[in-house]
């Protein structure tokens, strides 16, 4: 009899157990889990694994995290605190012991029950550490199993703000320190209890790490959406989940990652890195549409919401499962597995089977690892919804399974690391399961940072280093000696030059580990930057450039710039620029002088565009004249293009500066480029100086009709944002140009300009649908220009329907009495959305009854989404970007489709709601901040991506609204509304009417 038949029968479920593998297993879509102990035999895993409940309700409830301790007992967070955190809480951290190795637990403790708001745990220096938002906790325990001591807040002013988007994990990294993850939305002020703001580090989203006796905080990498899983691989890289925007990220130190929404808080980073994964596990679409895991979604994966991440190093599983990470898919009830390759300096995250299918829809996973046995353990949140759907949370129900592959080798009774000696730790190093090598390494940091005399160890852990011929091995023992202080400076600068990438990375990362690093240090890192032929040490140095002082980068920057073959790398150029940034700041000339060296177009663009935006007006005109200066160097067409273009998007907005020293004799030059890029960059900026001879060339070439069409858009794009004084005229003439009317409208809104409204308006019948929908928002974008669109519809000129919502609302934000009344008569009365959604619920779902969908014709219906939803929503690769790609959404769910449409609003994000942005001429513009800085405000309307300058801008404020408006049925007619609602449940895309 093996262990499992063994469980099944202490369980007393050998008769459910037996229906169960009886007949083919069949997910459970019920209203109820499967029982606890009914569930573990329904999964689905790879031949050769077994699943056992190890435990299950009620004696584990709502785990939100678990770690094991150096007995290799089970420590779990019980979290009930969820969704409604407060000051004080009952959440309970459990121990659990497997003392006869049976995959089920056989003794429990209570450790503590007076927890509030736990996200995570780990155990380490005689303590229990906990996430507790808004605080980091330690209980001290001595080593043993019951709190000696209140807790003691470490750290404080994280903020719960993001409900489920917050502060957690805690994982020890190979570096000695405790790290952690932070959503997006609960950006945070962190530091040490007492401490003021300026003392604090800001977190606005990312990983972070905590040193348990330096008692250092520090962001490690920001940005993401809502990271709840972090892991180490064989070569000490790090690797997080995520949901929503990419699910697999590499932690490189320093990263600035793309963002689910808002604005990285360096306004210079100028542009984000994207994930490491080459893959989504959802179709696409708005996240929501993934739940369930259902259809296309399931093919890819299951779905956006993943929590946990274990990149496997345990000694159970098939070789063919180390190194590659495992996550928990909580739309899609099961276990991804991704495939970690090395790609240029970073990785990249391939597709892998999925691993385990719970076959129930309430599976939640939050977490898993490995044990000393080799074993993965799994937790299971167990519910029937997740982070957003909080109105019912189950508190009754959670589960704790593992998985093993064949019969574990058995543990010795009296497992405990605590008590070996120094040497068998430092023999531990070598073991195959990472788990005896990471808990042997904080046991050494431990007994080192209590005092002890480490030489001995040291002296092994080098004899360990220069013996052993495994890379991963030689840094188990080089993390060993960090952590236990056998590390000097010589030694690691020696390391430089090793043969393995690995290990000049990591002397790189330590040599910049206290941010000061010397003087042999430094010129190696020079070194190597010009000739290291790893790209992946290049990173490195790229990363190590943000821990040191600015006058040291220079010479570095230069070496890593100089390497034109990285510019194509996912990483390399935004970390070099994340590094150097700041320096370019500091010395614009040296800047200049980097920019002769670099190869790379993504950093000589940036510099430039940093150099543009000196604020110090002591400094700034002395650094546009060096950027001038720079555009005379050479005849090179890329390099010129790059400081025009850097140049360019710092003054985007911008009007009337005036010119640089030299900068007419430059332009004059750069006007007769060959380059049709470097002309055409270099007479925006002379627009921008208020050069008249390049304002009468461009409006000369953009009212010359015999000019190819490509010159004329460019032309009258530059003059448009440049918001060229009196264009007006010249843009209404190309009111009658069907190839530029488009760009025509767009730049009117612009200008006050009273002869705008009625040549817009006399021409209004014979325009195209997206025309007129632009000559609205063109005619709603001032006061004087709404009271002519209003008197049109008043005359039956434009019929009132071609108004949208969200038109009418930005009518009303002008607070204009007139306005209000005379749309009130002519259009309508605007409504509270809350007011009537029931309302406006019910009466469309009595309409698109089962019956009346039968009669549905979705070609019908794309030819109904084509000109109402693909100005901002794509649907099968055609259509808007501004709102999510349908594609992969929950199409066929017509009530979640209608409470979309009916009422947008109802939980939109801060930085996705519409801004009302008022300049100083009177134009009320209303959008999405897509980017700020202290010059300008990037916007994306319903229409267009503006630049405005600040100093351009009167008031902005948000409204509180999605810029998806309400009440978009109500212009269809009921047949319409049933044929769109049939074309967006399709699964594949349907011809047109015409094409039928």
């Amino acid at each position: 009899m093996n262990r499992f038949t063994t469980i099944a029968i202490a369980s007393g479920c050998v008769l459910c157990a037996q229906a169960v593998f009886a007949a083919e297993i069949v997910k459970n879509t019920g209203d109820r889990p499967l029982p606890p102990q009914v569930a573990a035999g329904h999964m689905t895993v790879p031949d050769g694994f077994e699943v056992t409940l190890f435990a299950g309700e009620p004696d584990v409830m709502q785990p939100i995290g678990f770690t094991t301790d150096d007995r290799g007992r089970l420590w779990v967070g019980e979290c009930y605190s969820y969704p409604n955190w407060a000051a004080e809480g009952h959440d309970r951290v459990l121990i659990f012991s497997d003392k006869q190795d049976m995959g089920h637990f056989d003794t429990r403790k209570v450790f503590s029950d007076q927890v509030a708001n736990l996200t995570g745990l780990e155990i380490g220096f005689a303590g229990v550490w906990l996430c507790s938002p808004p605080k980091l906790l330690f209980i001290p325990t001595g080593g043993g199993d019951s709190p000696r001591g209140a807790p003691v807040t470490m750290l404080d002013g994280w903020s719960l703000k993001g409900k489920h988007n917050i502060v957690n994990g805690l994982v020890w990294g190979p570096d000695g320190w405790l790290y952690g993850c932070n959503g997006i939305t609960s950006p945070s002020l962190v530091g040490k209890p007492g401490t003021t703001d300026a003392e604090r580090e800001a977190q606005t989203g990312g990983v972070w790490r905590y040193h348990p006796t330096k008692h250092v905080f520090e962001s490690v990498a920001r940005g993401t959406t809502n990271p709840w899983g972090l892991d180490f691989d064989d070569y000490g890289q790090a690797f997080i989940t995520n949901c929503v925007i990419g699910h697999l990220w590499h932690v490189v130190p320093g990263a600035r990652y793309k963002r689910m929404h808002g604005v990285d808080d360096n306004p210079y980073s100028f542009e984000l890195l994207d994930a490491t994964s080459d893959h989504l596990h959802w179709g696409g679409g708005d996240w929501t549409t993934s739940r369930g895991g259902l259809g296309i979604h399931s093919e890819a994966g299951g779905g956006h919401a993943h929590a946990g991440a274990m990149v496997y190093l345990g000694d159970n599983w098939p070789d063919r499962y180390r190194d590659s990470i495992f996550m928990c898919n909580i739309h899609g009830n099961r276990v991804n597995n991704d495939l970690l390759e090395r790609s240029g300096s970073s990785y990249v995250g391939r597709h892998g089977k999925d691993f385990l299918f719970a076959n129930d829809v309430w599976f939640r996973g939050l977490n898993l690892k490995y044990g000393p046995d080799g074993g993965v353990y799994v937790s299971d949140w167990c519910d029937n919804g997740e982070c957003h759907n909080v109105a019912q949370t189950d508190r009754t129900s959670g589960r704790m399974y593992k998985i093993v592959y064949g019969r574990p080798n058995p543990l010795p009774a009296d497992l405990d690391l605590t008590k070996l000696t120094d040497g068998e730790l430092v023999k531990l190093q070598l073991h195959k399961n990472d788990w005896y090598v990471r808990h042997g390494r904080r046991i050494l940091q431990e007994r080192a940072a209590a005092g002890r005399d480490m030489t001995a160890v040291n002296a092994e852990l080098h004899r360990m280093f220069d013996a052993e011929a495994s890379v991963p091995r030689k840094l188990r023992a080089l993390w060993a000696l960090h952590v236990t202080d056998g590390l000097m400076p010589a030694f690691l600068v020696e390391q430089l030059h090793h043969e393995s990438e690995y290990i000049r990375a990591w002397a790189i990362q330590f040599l910049v580990e206290d941010k000061h690093p010397s003087a042999a240090a430094c010129g190696e890192f020079a070194r190597m930057a010009r000739k290291d032929s790893s790209a992946f040490v290049r990173l490195y140095l790229a990363a190590a450039l943000q821990r040191m002082p600015v006058d040291q980068r220079w010479p570095i920057a230069a070496g890593l710039a100089a390497h034109g073959e990285d510019a194509g790398d996912h990483d390399l150029p935004l970390m070099i620029w994340y590094g150097i940034e700041p320096a370019i700041a500091a010395d614009p000339k040296l800047g200049l002088e980097l920019v002769r060296q670099c190869r790379i177009s993504l950093v000589r663009r940036f510099i430039a565009r940093r150099i543009a935006l000196i604020d110090d007006p002591k400094r700034a005109a002395g650094a546009m004249a060096t950027l001038v200066k720079g555009l005379g160097w050479g005849t090179d067409p890329a390099a010129q293009f790059d400081l025009l273009s850097g140049m360019h998007d710092a003054l985007r907005g911008k009007r009337n500066e005036t010119a640089p020293d030299g900068w007419i004799e430059v332009y004059s030059k750069l006007s007769n480029s060959p380059s049709a890029e470097v002309r055409g960059e270099s007479d925006a900026l002379a627009l921008i100086f208020g050069d008249r001879a390049a304002l009468e060339s461009l409006t000369r070439t953009a009212a010359d009709s015999a000019a190819p069409l490509a010159k004329r858009q460019q032309a009258v794009d530059v003059l448009v944002e440049a918001h060229v004084t009196g264009l007006a005229a010249a843009l209404q003439e190309l009111l009658d140009d069907p190839s530029l009317l488009l760009r025509a409208l767009q730049g009117l809104a612009a200008y006050d300009d009273p002869r705008t409204p009625p040549l817009i308006l006399s021409r209004y019948r014979r325009l195209s649908a997206d025309q007129k929908h632009e000559a609205i928002n063109t005619l709603v974008a001032r006061p004087s220009y709404v009271l002519a669109l209003l008197d049109a519809i008043e005359r039956k000129e434009i019929p009132s329907s071609d108004v949208s919502l969200l038109a009418a609302r930005q009518m009303q934000h002008f607070k204009n009495r007139q306005i209000n009344d005379k749309l009130a008569k002519v259009w309508g009365t605007l409504r509270d959305s809350s007011a009537d959604t029931k309302e406006q619920l019910q009466k469309y779902k009595n309409l698109l009854t089962p019956e009346f969908m039968t009669t549905a014709d979705a070609a019908a219906g794309r030819f109904v989404f084509s000109n109402t939803c693909m100005a901002c929503h794509s649907l099968y690769g055609a259509g808007g970007k501004i709102g999510p790609d349908l594609t992969g959404a929950n199409r066929g769910n017509i009530d979640y489709v209608l409470q979309k449409v009916v009422d947008p609003s109802a939980a939109v994000p801060n930085d996705y709601q519409m801004q009302l942005i008022t300049l100083k001429d009177g134009r009320l513009v209303s959008g999405i901040i897509r980017q700020r800085s202290p010059r300008a405000v990037v916007v994306q309307t319903e229409t267009e991506l503006l630049t405005l300058s600040t100093d351009d801008v009167d008031e902005m404020k948000s409204s509180g609204q999605s810029m998806m408006p309400e009440r978009q049925l109500d212009k269809l007619r009921p047949e319409q509304i049933r044929d769109l609602f049939a074309y967006l449940a399709t699964k594949t895309q349907v011809p047109l009417p015409m094409e039928k």
